[in-house]
């Protein structure tokens, strides 16, 4: 079994809430590039249609990506309010 976590990790659910953290991740990838594939995945999943938001964290910056989950999977990034 592969517990290794890549540089890019993926969260995704419906709502903010603060009992989300690790229940949100959604799986992780080793560059920018392969975490949008694998972000674009998820929102199209099945799953995907529980979700409203989906954020990819680079975890050596802190910096992450937001985006809002519209039908049909497609992923429409929001403003940084950080």
């Amino acid at each position: 079994m592969n517990n290794r976590v890549n540089r890019y990790a993926i969260f995704a659910e419906r709502v903010h809430l603060m009992n989300g953290g690790a229940k949100s991740f959604r799986g992780s990838a080793p560059s920018e590039e392969a975490a949008m594939e694998l972000a674009e995945e998820i929102a199209k999943s099945k799953k995907a249609e529980f979700y409203s938001w989906l954020q990819i964290l680079d975890i050596v910056t802190g910096k992450f990506t937001e985006y809002s989950v519209e039908r049909g999977g497609v992923l429409v990034e929001r403003e940084s309010t950080c």
